[in-house]
């Protein structure tokens, strides 16, 4: 999604301009906005005709996507997918008595250019003035696409039913085609890059020299163990707010090291054990950085003295060396800053970046050596997900030293984990009110986590992430939220180049493949996804996201031996519930409701085996709307009314719309509203499916297109809403508007590819070709329904109405149309 600046003067007069003019046979009215073909008014929407009358002004011109947007949506939010979505209409008013003939042809990576010479009709006052519109004094901007945009969606050289994005299993009806696009994609969820702080040290900025760095172990010869994890914490946390420093997380550090052992053990080498200095410097070198640290901490009197040695990864030699004096255990976590500060200086560090990344960890604060040992350990516990155990930590941690807002925002993320919201909210808020305590990349993440999980601002916290990639360029972490959050909002396009970022910078977290699978999946790129899911398994990083994937590209390409193999793999792990999921959607999707409400059963029953009953009650809360919606209102009525009445998700109050309790959808949707005052999904997606859910309900689809308004550049986020606004277009008998609703869904089935909504789509083009009266058009589309639901429950209500509505269409004569003809892909 793209916020565009003010028109310039040029575009701005193209929208505005007077007078009539004359392209083939039909005449443009700009002053009284009317399309007319040989006198006959020709309906269209304003915003197409605002897009008509700017091309009309820039005819015989090749005019960028980027201007068209620009032209049109002056100082307002508007995406791809919306123009793409007026261009097809546009070509359907223009070209519906004309088979064949292109007056707008998309130029593949670049835009459209309007093919037909424009004239400007005399006025009686003015009739020596008629004359062939001129192409504008300067060439309208042409700024390239991303090499990976999605392909245009409405190229008039794709017929009718050709348009699936890559997926032509389903306009090849045959005995091995019998499948359905299946499923809702799991939320995007930001637990896992939010505790990416903890793990991911601040990296160096892009116009410094890089140095990667690695914290080995200190001897303590104190007698003191709070020492021992306290000082790696903090002077990490100290050198980690350096932009010329690229810290490795100690959780690497500490599984290289045992790896380094282990193998050194199996290989019988040498019978003598390498020392500490041995292995860290081993690791180092598999790391590919350039300096490892250690040090000392003793006794001097009643002192203690800690000195820090930077040693050359590859040779061994002191690149730097840093020690103070401090007289109480406290006074050590002071004088580890100080020490940092200087060895940042030794290494090369700019002296302008020295002194603005420069923030004590205690600032203004009395320092507490008790306090970072609680957070120490807290974080450890954190790196390895048990988030249960290290809240008492950071509580402790909390008391000991209230204004320790890291300790806040981990406790957040802990609770956030766990599914404790209210509490997570709590600790998030009170980091946030801190955030001025800490170094600049601390706050950057304490803002991240505030929006994530407060206030719920996507744009705010994108425009936080993109701050905190350009002071931090090659931390992955901003690059990862990014990737997310440009998903979250239906831009998957411009998700790509920070998820590739993100995984370039780090490979080693499976995140970073996860997210950038997904991006390639919602952009039909199965093949790219494919690969990055198998690198992630290379790499010994796989999880059951990445399984999921590769089961959702299995269904794409109707391979039910990859399937099963998916399957399989799940079986009898941790990760047999996810897959069960996966399993249900895909039911759903082929219309086997018996089957998928059992093995959801199995699924939530697995979720909560493992304790997992945040992810069971995820899973309950999406069943009824699926129901409701695959025509099973009293199915749908027995689960809603099992589930808890605080149920923060949407699909609970569309469900109960949808079965007829709209008073009750309503007041659900206050109390969401109430409580995300600022949250844009609730505010501008799900609150708006609700509003429309009941306005269909209530027979007013009017109303509910209306309420769609404010989603439509959320529309490929998945496929509700382009869902809804179909059901509602065509219930307004607007059907070229459905058509092009359910053809987003139809052509983007990547963005859910176990969708109950891909059938469903199918069905609503179907009838939507029908109110055109495009029968040839429609029986296929009706072919293509029962087809899919080939195996599906007999009883399911809309295979009923397809196959009734299909036999009424094929008992009555049928003129075939001369504009349409179906190729198949073999």
């Amino acid at each position: 999604m793209t916020r565009f600046p003010s028109l310039s003067q040029s575009s701005a007069m193209s929208l505005k301009k007077q007078g009539k003019y004359r392209f083939n046979d039909f005449e443009v009215d700009l002053a009284h906005r009317t399309l007319r073909r040989d006198g006959h008014i020709v309906e269209i929407s304003p915003k197409t005709f605002d897009l008509l009358a700017f091309l009309i002004s820039h005819p015989q011109r090749a005019i960028a996507t980027d201007a068209l947007l620009h032209a049109l949506w002056a100082d307002a939010f508007a995406e791809e997918s919306t123009l793409s979505q007026h261009i097809f209409l546009l070509r359907k008013a223009l070209t519906a008595s004309q088979p064949g003939n292109k007056l707008i042809v998309t130029i593949p990576g670049e835009g459209y250019r309007f093919n037909s010479k424009v004239s400007e009709i005399p006025q009686p006052e003015a009739q020596a003035n008629q004359r062939t519109l001129p192409p504008p004094p300067a060439p309208v901007a042409q700024a390239p696409k991303p090499a990976e945009a999605i392909p245009a969606a409405d190229d008039e050289s794709a017929e009718p039913e050709n348009r699936s994005g890559g997926f032509g299993a389903f306009l090849n009806p045959g005995p091995l085609q019998i499948t359905a696009l299946f499923g809702i994609v799991a939320i995007l969820a930001f637990s896992s890059w939010l505790i990416w702080r903890s793990l991911h040290p601040s990296p160096p900025a892009a116009n410094q020299q890089s140095k990667g760095l690695m914290i080995g172990d200190f001897d303590n010869s104190t007698g003191n163990a709070d020492f021992d994890l306290s000082i790696r914490t903090a002077l990490a946390i100290d050198l980690g707010q350096s932009p010329s420093l690229r810290v490795t997380p100690d959780k690497k550090v500490t599984e290289l090291l045992n790896q380094e052992r282990a193998e050194r053990s199996a290989s019988n080498l040498s019978t003598a054990q390498p020392t500490a200095l041995e292995l860290t410097r081993a690791v180092c070198l598999r790391l590919n950085n350039q300096a490892y640290l250690t040090g000392d901490l003793r006794r001097l009197a009643q002192n203690y003295l800690i000195t820090i040695r930077a040693f050359n990864c590859t040779t061994g030699s002191t690149l730097a060396e840093s020690r103070g004096i401090a007289e109480t255990p406290d006074g050590v976590v002071a004088v580890l800053d100080k020490v940092a500060l200087d060895l940042r200086k030794q290494l090369g560090e700019p002296r302008k970046s020295v002194e603005r990344f420069n923030r004590p960890l205690f600032a203004d604060r009395a320092p507490s050596l008790p306090a970072v040992k609680a957070y120490a350990d807290a974080s450890h516990l954190i790196a390895v997900g048990k988030y249960s155990d290290a809240i008492p930590l950071l509580h402790r941690a909390i008391d000991i030293d209230p204004r320790f807002a890291l300790a806040h925002a981990d406790l957040g993320t802990a609770h956030a984990n766990l599914g404790q919201r209210d509490l997570a909210i709590a600790s998030v808020t009170r980091a946030y009110e801190l955030r001025d305590t800490v170094d600049e990349e601390s706050r950057f993440f304490i803002a991240a986590t505030f929006h994530n999980l407060v206030t719920g601002d996507l744009q705010a916290s994108i425009r936080n992430n993109k701050a905190w990639s350009e002071a931090y360029p090659r931390n992955a972490a901003p690059f990862g939220n990014l990737a997310v959050l440009e998903i979250e909002i239906g831009q998957a396009a411009q998700a790509l180049e920070p998820a590739r970022r993100a995984l370039e910078l780090d490979p080693s977290n499976d995140v970073s493949y996860e997210v950038l699978a997904r991006a390639q999946m919602h952009l039909g790129q199965y093949d790219e996804a494919a690969s990055t899911c198998h690198l992630a398994i290379t790499r010994r990083l796989d999880s059951e996201e990445i399984h999921g994937f590769l089961f959702q590209i299995a269904f794409i390409h109707i391979d039910q031996t990859a399937m099963d193999e998916q399957m399989a793999w799940g079986k009898d792990t941790p990760a047999e519930s996810s897959m069960l999921q996966q399993q249900g959607l895909m039911e759903f999707a082929q219309g086997k409701v018996k089957a998928a409400q059992a093995t959801f059963l199995n699924a939530v029953a697995s979720y909560r085996k493992q304790g997992q009953n945040e992810q069971a009650n995820r899973l309950l809360e999406s069943e009824p709307r699926i129901l409701a919606e695959l025509g099973l209102p009293d199915s749908a009525h027995t689960l809603l009314s099992r589930l808890p009445t605080t149920a923060d998700s949407a699909d609970v109050p569309v469900a109960w719309a949808a079965i007829g309790e709209t008073t009750r959808a309503a007041d659900l949707l206050k109390d969401q509203l109430d409580v995300h005052p600022t949250a844009t999904l609730w505010q501008q997606y799900q609150g708006p499916q609700v509003r429309a859910a009941i306005a269909l309900n209530q027979h007013r689809p009017a109303d509910a297109i209306q309420a769609l308004q404010a989603a439509y550049p959320y529309d490929l986020r998945g496929f509700a809403v382009p869902m809804l606004r179909g059901r509602g277009y065509l219930a307004d008998r607007k059907p070229v508007l459905a058509e092009a609703e359910f053809r987003k869904i139809i052509e983007h089935p990547g963005i859910e590819p176990l969708s109950h909504n891909f059938p469903l789509a199918r069905l609503g083009l179907a009838r939507a070709l029908v109110q055109q009266d495009k029968l040839v058009d429609a029986g296929f589309a009706y072919k293509v329904v029962l087809q899919i639901w080939e195996d599906a429950d007999p009883d399911l209500p809309p295979l009923k109405a397809a196959k009734a509505e299909y036999a009424k269409l094929t008992a009555a004569p049928i003129k075939k149309n001369a504009s349409v003809s179906v190729t198949r892909h073999n």
